[in-house]
């Protein structure tokens, strides 16, 4: 029985052999797409910086043109107070 204890054991080596492999191969694969998935989540999060900084810069552009419509309407009251005082 030397020969099937032989197949047996070559056998159970090439199953091992396969294993290891397909291990290596799924580990692979995985670390590959772990990869990716932070690649994407780190545009994603570059994205969402540059929206809210421009979010940011429309917010303080509008303070700015509200702040020089004040200034505006600050500017025309003292001028006609200015008038009626004269």
């Amino acid at each position: 029985m030397g020969i099937l204890d032989d197949a047996k054991d070559a056998m159970k080596s090439a199953g091992e052999k396969i294993s290891d492999v397909a291990g290596d191969v799924k580990d692979n694969v995985m670390g590959k797409a772990s990869d990716a998935k932070d690649a994407v989540t780190d545009k994603m999060g570059d994205a969402k910086d540059m929206a809210s900084d421009k979010v940011d810069q429309v917010k303080a552009d509008a303070n700015v043109g509200k702040a020089k419509a004040e200034q505006g309407a600050t500017e025309a009251a003292n001028q006609a107070k200015e008038q009626f005082r004269n």
